[in-house]
C-alpha cells in the first residue's frame, strides 16, 4: 500500500470545490480555505474567524475536542483536522439532525476512496470493523445560526497516540491495507459530500434522510444498556426520530433518547 501524504495544498483543494460546485451545486462555493500547521482547533478558530462556506484544515491540534469535552488525540501524523462554516436560520426544526448529516456524507466520502465495512455509531463517531475510525462534533454561535462542523479522520495513527485514546482505535492506513490513497483526495471527496448534503439541508426530506440513516446506522438492532435518570436501562436500537434521538425498543413500546441523555457503549463490531 502507498498512501499520500504530502502537505495539503489549499488551492488545489479551493479550485476542486469551485469546479465541483459550479457543475453540480445550485451554489457555486468560492470558499475560504485556511491551512495551519498547528492550531489550538479548527472549530474554534472558524467559530472566531468563519464566514459562511470557509474552511480550515490543520495538520495537527493542541485543544482538539470531542462531545462531552472529551480531548481528541490529534497527531501530526497525516490525520485529517478539519472544520466546516455553514449558516442556517434557526428556524429550520431540524436542525439537530446536522450531525447525522455530517455522518453520512463522511460514510459516502470514505466508500468513494473504495473503504467497506464502515458506518456511524449514533450520534457522531464513525467506526470500521468495531473500532472507532473518525468523529464529529457541531458547535454554534450567533444565536444558534452559525454552525461548524468539526471533523477528525484517523488516516495514519501512531503506537504512542493509540495508547492515548481509551477506546479501540483504527486508521484508514489499517483498514485500505492493499489500496493505495492520497490524503487530498479524500479531503476533496469529504468536503464535496459536505457541500452537497448541507446544501440540501434547508428543506430536507426526513424520509429520504431515514433511508440513509438506517444504511450506515452500526447499531441498528443491536441490544443496548445504559443510565437515564439514574435508572439502567436496556432495550434494541430501532431508528431515529425527526429530532435526531435514538429509538430505544423497550417492553412498554419505543422511546426516543437525545444525545444529551444518554451515553452508549461502543459497539463490539459492526
Amino acid at each position: 500500500m502507498t498512501a499520500n501524504f504530502d502537505a495539503l495544498n489549499a488551492q488545489r483543494i479551493h479550485d476542486a470545490i469551485h469546479t465541483f460546485s459550479k457543475n453540480h451545486l445550485n451554489t457555486t462555493y468560492n470558499s475560504k480555505i485556511s491551512c495551519f500547521d498547528s492550531i489550538d482547533s479548527t472549530n474554534a478558530w472558524l467559530i472566531e474567524n468563519g464566514k459562511d462556506g470557509d474552511f480550515c484544515l490543520s495538520e495537527t491540534q493542541t485543544a482538539g475536542r470531542g462531545r462531552r469535552d472529551n480531548q481528541w488525540v490529534s497527531p501530526n501524523s497525516g490525520n485529517i483536522y478539519l472544520s466546516y462554516c455553514c449558516y442556517f436560520d434557526n428556524t429550520i426544526e431540524h436542525q439537530s439532525l446536522l450531525g447525522l448529516i455530517a455522518g453520512i456524507a463522511i460514510a459516502e466520502a470514505l466508500q468513494e476512496i473504495g473503504l467497506s465495512g464502515h458506518g456511524i455509531k449514533w450520534p457522531n463517531d464513525i467506526f470500521w470493523n468495531g473500532k472507532k475510525l473518525g468523529g464529529i462534533l457541531i458547535q454554534t454561535a450567533d444565536n444558534y445560526q452559525k454552525f461548524v462542523i468539526g471533523i477528525g479522520l484517523n488516516v495514519s495513527l501512531p503506537e504512542e497516540s493509540r495508547n492515548e485514546i481509551t477506546q479501540a482505535a483504527v486508521s484508514l492506513e489499517d483498514a485500505l491495507k492493499g489500496k493505495n490513497f492520497d490524503r487530498e483526495t479524500i479531503m476533496i471527496n469529504l468536503i464535496q459530500r459536505l457541500l452537497t448534503h448541507t446544501e440540501m439541508f434547508v428543506q430536507l426530506p426526513f424520509q429520504a434522510f431515514r433511508q440513509s440513516w438506517n444504511r450506515w446506522d452500526i447499531l441498528h438492532g443491536q441490544d443496548v444498556s445504559f443510565q437515564h435518570q439514574n435508572k439502567e436501562i436496556s432495550g434494541t436500537v430501532d431508528g431515529i426520530d425527526k429530532h435526531g434521538r435514538i429509538g430505544i425498543l423497550l417492553e412498554s413500546g419505543i422511546e426516543y433518547f437525545s444525545a444529551a441523555d444518554i451515553k452508549l457503549k461502543k459497539p463490539k463490531h459492526t
